[in-house]
């Protein structure tokens, strides 16, 4: 018996809680000091608690600098120079003199860019910036966080260890804190994907850091850092840097879907005939390390003319016409299943008991999570006319 036209309709997979063991991360804590060079790539290896490794690359580039070295020292580099609060730790630190302050961040003059990308998306990534500070006569840390799939621009939730919030929610200043973040006007004028330095900071201490994050999937994130404009009574542009402490991230679902058909044992064995009733699986595997959304799973499945749907209890095990065999973390009621009638793909009719005729098509919505590395597996009767 044909299977019919099934189909996986979506699965977002945005919201689910990745694992501790399944989140990978990287620290230049671990990468031996270097001198780097502007205008390259640098691959590096992400690793998870579980074991498993991810590669991705990172490319740093520059416009308009007039002095590529920050007290004598060449930048960019893999060094302690900055460090944020852990004084021995590594960052990929780097800065240098702008020729003059930088204009806007829309463009790519008087700019220093680093670029994270991945092959495969990835989702919840977060990176932790140190040192956006600023000093009178020389800098203002100016930096801009963008996150993108290939096709959309994405902002990013914006954080600091002094609990500043983005787009106003909390206030923008803190003791300790010395920057700015999100949509601001006064002191700073910034956009929701921005940071300002507002006071000066130590090279090794937290005043300055800043937490950048995207739950959405992300192919690449980009990171811009200037000077921002001459304010107040500034005359001079001098030398000054930033560094990264590292990222961490999630891999996406990995979705694979199947339909499959057996014949139940009838009256005359376990035949496709008329008469007898076929059994239909449905198996999505999540391969992935990564939940898939709650909820966010729709199977829509039509039926071959020659069959009719049985509107009853599967077995003694379900109540339902629809049995959950094997669940990886979701679950199953009568309100994630709905039908559609003959000539009417709304999947509003409500069938009669026993085998309905009229219906043509089952749609099941799942309730909760499909789990990371799990199989969620469904059943339901047919007759063959």
């Amino acid at each position: 018996m044909a299977a019919g036209c099934f189909s996986l309709a979506s699965v977002p997979a945005l919201a689910g809680t990745c694992s501790a063991a399944n989140t990978f991360a990287f620290s230049y804590a671990n990468q031996a000091a270097a001198t780097l060079a502007y205008g390259s790539t640098y691959n590096y290896t992400a690793t998870s608690t579980g074991g498993a490794t991810r590669g991705f690359s990172v490319t740093i580039a520059q416009n308009g600098l007039s002095n590529t070295q920050v007290a004598a020292t060449q930048m960019p580099n893999i060094s302690t120079m900055i460090t944020g609060p852990t004084t021995t730790a590594n960052d990929l630190v780097f800065g240098g003199v702008f020729s003059s302050r930088t204009a806007s961040m829309a463009g790519s003059t008087r700019v220093i860019t680093v670029t994270f990308t991945f092959a495969q998306p990835i989702r919840d990534f977060t990176m932790a910036v140190h040192d956006v500070d600023y000093s009178a006569n020389q800098y203002r840390d100016w930096l801009q966080v963008t996150g993108s799939d290939g096709t959309t621009t994405m902002t990013p939730a914006l954080t600091t260890p002094w609990g500043n919030g983005n787009n106003g929610v909390l206030p923008h200043s803190a003791t300790g804190s010395t920057s700015l973040i999100g949509s601001t006007t006064t002191p700073l004028s910034l956009t929701n994907q921005q940071a300002g330095g507002t006071a000066t900071s130590n090279n090794n201490s937290d005043d300055g850091t800043i937490n950048a994050s995207f739950t959405q999937p992300v192919t690449s994130v980009t990171l811009k850092y200037g000077n921002f404009p001459l304010t107040g009574s500034e005359t001079t542009t001098g030398q000054q840097a930033m560094g990264i402490a590292g990222i961490t991230f999630c891999p996406m679902p990995a979705i694979a879907v199947a339909k499959t058909s057996a014949p139940a044992t009838g009256t005359y064995g376990a035949y496709n005939i008329p008469g007898n009733d076929v059994v239909y699986t449905l198996t999505v595997t999540n391969s992935g390390a990564s939940p898939v959304d709650g909820s966010s799973i729709v199977l829509t499945d039509l039926l071959p003319a020659a069959t009719t749907f049985r509107n009853s209890a599967f077995d003694g095990t379900t109540t339902l016409p629809v049995k959950l065999v094997s669940a990886g973390g979701t679950t199953l009621a009568s309100a994630n299943i709905t039908y559609s009638k003959l000539a009417d793909a709304t999947f509003t009719y409500t069938p009669v008991a026993g085998y309905d005729a009229q219906v043509d098509g089952i749609k099941i919505v799942p309730g909760g999570q499909l789990a990371a590395n799990s199989t969620l597996q469904l059943q339901y009767i047919v007759s063959v006319k």
